[in-house]
């Protein structure tokens, strides 16, 4: 893939201008979307239904019930394989929100690359592919829902409050609730505008993370009991198997975040989650964190995947233990030319 291969990067105007001539836009997202990708595509769709226009958001996955209380993420559709072509015709603007990697796109990537709808991208992710013609890019933003406010108060857009709490939700959820350092003054000064506009933070908090149902709660207790630490207590791993899942009676839409637990050890910089799949000879997911120091992306990158510098992503072909032998290497070295923790 050569420079020239890659989307044409464009300003919050001419993205603008572009939504603007558009009368019927598809919107979607990455396959397991999460709560950045649900707020940005239902607040998206929201914001434009309201300008009058005509607006259909797709997602991979039924929503969980974690997500689906919201105004407007009920209304997001489950794309059908075979039925991508048809749902496009008519169509002036596919917009893809929270990613730029074709890998993400799911079961749905070749027939959205085939299509003739003009396609626009918009993302905070450091790894992007030809997946659209214009990209409407921030690596700075600590959320895509956050270029999406931005995007809709430049344009004179109004945000009622079913939207601003979609789009709250998304920036708080990819802040880790505004822990994480990417949860910066420019980041609380689009949260402190969503409130304005109707997000209540309090409630959506209780609904997202006070109301998990049991088994979640119980894998994530297997999950503390069995994670393991290497590199002197910096680096936090975890194996989530299927057996776990099946003991727990969860599902694996209930894994989302559990990567992120480990880090409650004070001396973890690093979390690794190794996931095995649902079925036999699918990937291996694998997920990283870390609290400072160490460039996750770069390491994704290097097996193929990629994301932000502190949270990154890639499925690899193998066992968790063949997957492990390649990964922790990588990530010890990074540990290692850290040098030893303070």
């Amino acid at each position: 893939m050569t420079k020239s291969d890659l989307p044409k990067q464009i300003n919050t105007a001419a993205a603008i201008e572009r939504i603007q001539s558009a009368r019927r836009i598809v919107i979607t997202t990455h396959a397991r979307a999460d709560g950045d990708a649900i707020g940005s595509a239902a607040g998206l769709q929201r914001v434009l239904r309201e300008q009058g226009k005509r607006v259909e958001a797709f997602v991979h996955e039924p929503l969980t019930p974690r997500y689906a209380f919201l105004t407007g993420a009920g209304e997001l559709h489950v794309w059908q394989t075979g039925q991508v072509g048809s749902t496009l015709a008519g169509a002036d603007l596919l917009m893809i929100v929270d990613t730029c990697a074709a890998a993400q796109l799911g079961d749905v990537a070749d027939a959205l690359s085939k299509t003739g709808v003009f396609k626009l991208a918009i993302d905070h992710h450091l790894t992007r592919d030809p997946v659209a013609e214009a990209l409407l890019l921030d690596e700075r933003a600590a959320a895509c829902a956050q270029i999406i406010a931005r995007l809709c108060e430049q344009a004179g857009w109004p945000i009622d409050p079913e939207a601003a709490a979609l789009l709250y939700m998304g920036l708080a959820t990819d802040t880790g609730w505004f822990r994480f350092s990417n949860a910066d003054a420019a980041a609380f000064a689009t949260a402190a505008r969503l409130i304005e506009a109707g997000a209540r933070p309090n409630e959506l908090y209780e609904t997202l993370y006070l109301s998990d149902p049991e088994p979640r709660v119980r894998l994530i207790g297997e999950v503390l009991s069995r994670f393991e630490l290497r590199a002197g207590g910096r680096l936090a791993i975890v194996r989530l198997t299927r057996d776990m899942l099946a003991r727990c009676r969860a599902t694996p839409q209930m894994t989302e975040e559990i990567v992120n637990e480990p880090q409650r050890v004070g001396s973890v910089v690093v979390c690794l989650l190794l996931a095995e799949p649902q079925s036999e000879g699918e990937p291996i997911r694998v997920s990283i964190r870390s609290k400072r120091d160490v460039d996750v992306a770069a390491i994704a990158r290097q097996l193929g995947g990629g994301g932000h510098a502190r949270a990154a992503g890639v499925k690899i072909p193998g066992t968790i233990e063949s997957v492990y032998q390649q990964i922790v290497p990588l990530l010890e070295n990074a540990l290692e030319e850290k040098g030893p923790q303070d």
